[in-house]
């Protein structure tokens, strides 16, 4: 109960970023001290400010359309689909989820390797369409009209698959939480797709670092390589390499691999 008005007070802050106590208490039919402790809890986890009679939300991250997302910062994250193409080898079973640096890397993949994807994503199901050579898989579920994706209804049933690789995405990452999402529902797919496969890879630009979401979709220790660009904060890819993570920074001016933390022996990535 406790985590859903959580979420529901984030989710009415995005609209509003400064709210009065008795705004909130109204709007989730509880009383104001309810509000305040809930508030309180937030402030420790560094989403809110509170304030005497209102709260502030704090770096939100922004839930923007897909359409509109895929513009954003597009050279950052081609290079960085770049660098994840290299992850990619014939006969693999993939998962991809719904992520416009996905969406990049869905669109390098060769005509003329053979290929088992699963995804939720319907811009990337649509982009294979084409592609004899790859076989994919789109969960049922719940359209999420946001990213032009399905919510999975059952993650259970994910489990009779197994792949070799995931590539995540996610609305923003924090160290030591990982990687987190607007809503629940958003989350549990994330959690299923990464679930079935034996590594995982978040793809993210430097935008999604250090900003605000509730949703811990996944934790640093469910990763095994982040692939992100130049600008995203050194200090905080360094802790996160700290964790065992192995951790890729590229240059998207020049496709350059900038910084390699932890690297392991049999990465394709030099």
């Amino acid at each position: 109960m406790k985590k859903e008005r959580h979420a529901r007070i984030i989710e009415i802050m995005q609209n509003q970023n400064i709210i009065t106590i008795k705004d909130l208490a109204q709007q989730l039919n509880c009383t104001e001290m309810t509000v305040r402790r809930n508030l309180d809890e937030l402030q420790n986890m560094n989403f809110v400010k509170r304030e005497r009679g209102y709260a502030v939300l704090l770096q939100p991250a922004k839930d923007t359309d897909y359409y509109v997302e895929s513009g954003e910062h597009e050279r950052e994250k081609r290079a960085i689909a770049e660098v994840a193409l290299k992850y990619i080898h014939p006969s693999q079973s993939i998962c991809m989820d719904s992520g416009t640096t996905i969406q990049q890397l869905i669109t390098m993949l060769p005509m003329t390797m053979p290929l088992s994807i699963i995804t939720p994503s319907l811009v990337g199901a649509l982009a294979l369409s084409d592609n004899t050579n790859i076989q994919v898989l789109i969960p049922s579920g719940v359209m999420h009209h946001t990213n032009r994706s399905i919510l999975i209804s059952d993650p259970e049933w994910l489990s009779q698959y197994r792949a070799d690789i995931a590539f995540m995405s996610c609305r923003s990452f924090r160290v030591p939480g990982g990687a987190f999402e607007h809503s629940q529902t958003l989350t549990s797919t994330k959690r299923a797709l990464a679930s079935i496969a034996q590594k995982r890879i978040l793809l993210l630009d430097y935008s999604k670092w250090n900003v605000n979401s509730l949703c811990n979709s996944l934790k640093l220790s469910d990763l095994n390589i982040l692939i992100t660009d130049n600008k995203a904060p050194l200090e905080l890819a360094s802790k996160a390499a700290e964790k065992g993570i192995e951790i890729i920074i590229v240059n998207p001016d020049n496709n350059v691999i900038q910084e390699h933390f932890n690297p392991s022996e049999d990465s394709p990535v030099k």
